[in-house]
């Protein structure tokens, strides 16, 4: 490439083979073409050419990718751009670990996602109420104030279990579906009352009040996987996507903890933060994933 000589190729050795090859990595990073090792060790140019091999597998390779379209060639991987600069190639060059990770992709066809909204206001009790979720004495607390009858019904106890033993299996399973909740803050506008005219809303805001608010909600999200992960080798084929889509249906399995997870989320989650939030005149929750519910618990006293 016409570029080549744009970096000073004259440097001492045993550095020089390792500049050249950051420079045949930079150049190559900005074209589409693919190379050969061969094209790549020519230019790089080590005294012994053993010595390509050994850094081709223990180095190089690390920072290229295959090329789709042409078999046995490559192109400079996405990961070069952390060492695009020479001093942060050289010294990656003189490191002995590997700065690209081999992944395993792991993914699930059925999701349940809860999401509650509510004022801004509550967000420091909130993340304090739930936060105790993260820890087994606060767990085997609420689930203690869960009827016996009713948790067996959800989820059946071994004949063999102690009640001990049965407690510590459900804490193990909540917290291979529990690892943790997001929030995040949105800004809205909402009507204090049915639907008025500009006549009446200026007589509503004659008395002080209002109408109309803008109001900070804090979204709280929630996300569990149902089923077992179907794991592969990391792809980005179109093929696999064609798949999922003959692979929708539920299963009695899939079904049953779906609806163990509803359970225990509702008995552990929404009863904390009704406990937490009372006097709100409204909190809503939106259940998404395999299927879609809108739940929305009024406070009495406002009706």
């Amino acid at each position: 490439m016409n570029k080549m000589n744009s970096i000073d190729r004259n440097i001492e050795e045993p550095e020089q083979p390792v500049r050249n090859a950051f420079i045949f990595l930079v150049n190559h990073s900005r074209s589409p073409d693919a190379f050969s090792k061969e094209e790549f060790k020519n230019f790089v140019n080590y005294p012994n050419p053993d010595n390509f091999d050994t850094y081709f597998s223990k180095k190089f390779r690390h920072i290229l990718e295959d090329a789709p379209n042409d078999p046995g060639k490559f192109l400079v991987s996405g990961v070069f751009k952390k060492f695009s600069k020479w001093e942060k190639f050289k010294a990656y060059f003189s490191q002995s670990s590997r700065i690209k990770a081999n992944y395993i992709e792991e993914y699930f066809r059925k999701l349940m996602i809860f999401e509650f909204f509510m004022p801004l206001t509550n967000e420091n009790d909130l993340r304090s109420s739930l936060d105790e979720v993260f820890y087994k004495d606060t767990i085997k607390l609420a689930l203690n104030r869960i009827p016996k009858n009713e948790l067996i019904n959800a989820i059946p106890k071994n004949e063999e279990e102690s009640d001990v033993q049965y407690i510590e299996r459900i804490c193990n399973w909540i917290s291979k579906r529990f690892g943790g909740y997001s929030i995040q803050s949105v800004r809205g506008r909402f009507k204090l009352s049915d639907l008025k005219t500009f006549a009446e809303v200026a007589l509503i805001r004659e008395k002080g009040e209002n109408y109309i608010i803008d109001e900070t909600t804090a979204i709280v999200r929630f996300i569990f996987h149902i089923g077992n992960p179907i794991m592969n080798q990391v792809s980005f084929d179109f093929k696999q996507f064609n798949e999922d889509l003959n692979n929708t249906s539920l299963t009695r399995e899939m079904i049953v903890e779906a609806n163990q997870i509803r359970f225990i989320f509702k008995n552990l989650f929404v009863r904390s933060i009704l406990d937490l939030v009372n006097g709100e005149d409204e909190i809503w929750m939106l259940e998404s994933g395999i299927i879609n519910r809108l739940y929305i618990w009024k406070n009495e006293a406002a009706q």
